[in-house]
């Protein structure tokens, strides 16, 4: 997504945009973590109450109701947290700082093809979601759209990151076999 965004010339001081270029990142990764953790969430808050055996108002909701609002929330919360640690690293920093660190960004192949899966998956998941929330799939019955809207994009990204780590995880494989046949770009040295 960024490089097709952003330019990426030969140096890292030449870097243009390098601000908005790791703040875009940061809240991207952000958001992607804390949907994560808001998967997580209803699992644990179902555990708890079973345990207690107290039902409460959020397990009086549809499981998949409440899947979705833990994980808009926790994309949220991910990505307000990730805003104030990135201010925080990179408060008083350099400029050359920035540009080298989006530099470094746009120049890994791995994190862009990342950024891609794991965008695209947030798309598809918004308005996915969006559609079957108001087309009958009561699913996503008492969630407000704006919380149906943002928790489909956080369950794509979170989709897409597993999408890109499944198809990845064959190239590393093909990697590895090329190399132990001694044809891949780590060839094993010569002689003794």
């Amino acid at each position: 997504m960024l490089p097709r965004l952003f330019p990426h010339p030969s140096y890292a001081e030449d870097q243009p945009s390098a601000i908005s270029i790791l703040t875009i990142h940061c809240l991207h990764r952000g958001f992607t973590t804390g949907a994560i953790l808001g998967l997580l969430a209803p699992f644990a808050r179902t555990a708890f109450t079973t345990v207690l055996r107290r039902p409460t108002l959020a397990t009086a909701l549809p499981w998949t109701a409440r899947l979705i609002s833990s994980t808009a929330v926790g994309s949220l919360a991910g990505t307000a947290l990730t805003a104030v640690g990135m201010t925080g690293r990179m408060w008083g920093r350099e400029h050359i700082e920035w540009q080298d660190r989006s530099w470094r960004i746009l120049a890994n192949k791995g994190q862009n093809r990342e950024d891609d899966w794991s965008f695209g998956g947030a798309i598809l998941g918004a308005v996915g979601i969006g559609i079957m929330s108001r087309t009958g799939g009561g699913f996503a019955m008492g969630i407000p759209l704006w919380r149906v809207i943002v928790g489909g994009a956080a369950v794509g990204s979170v989709l897409g990151t597993v999408g890109h780590v499944i198809t990845s995880s064959r190239s590393v494989e093909d990697v590895e076999k090329k190399v132990v046949a001694g044809e891949g770009p780590l060839k094993p040295k010569e002689g003794p």
